[in-house]
């Protein structure tokens, strides 16, 4: 059965408009459309590093839940494999004790954690990179 290698990454979607300045006539205040509710929508995705897919999931709560959430969309996409590893960076989510626990009853999870402010060790770096500019 094969390892397979994914790189994680946590993207925060912010669903309220940038607000910037503007031109208009004076004493009329523009409009801005917003969203019904004002907040954050959380995505958290893997990417396959040889096949190039990319597995995510997405919740209004950044927590280890999401991750966990993850984690079990990888584990029933990928059945057969013996090993998942994943490439992850040093956010609290995934040292909690919850993902700890998670972790120590599905044996087929390895978590390689990246040195302290190197982004460009993980490839999904780039996607990420992709949803902020936006």
């Amino acid at each position: 059965m094969p390892i397979i290698p994914s790189s994680m990454k946590t993207v925060d979607i912010h669903l309220n408009p940038k607000i910037g300045a503007d031109w208009g006539f004076r004493g009329k205040q523009r409009l801005v459309a917003t969203p019904e509710c004002n907040g954050t929508y959380y995505l958290v995705g893997a990417l396959h590093t040889s096949t190039g897919t990319v597995k995510y999931v997405g919740s209004d709560s950044k927590s280890s839940a999401l991750f966990i959430k993850l984690m079990e969309l990888l584990r029933q996409r990928y059945r057969k494999a013996k090993t998942i590893t994943l490439i992850v960076d040093n956010y609290i989510i995934h040292k909690s004790k919850k993902v700890q626990a998670w972790l120590s009853k599905n044996r087929k999870f390895t978590l390689l954690f990246q040195p302290v402010y190197s982004p460009w060790v993980n490839k999904i770096e780039k996607l990420g990179m992709h949803f902020m500019k936006r």
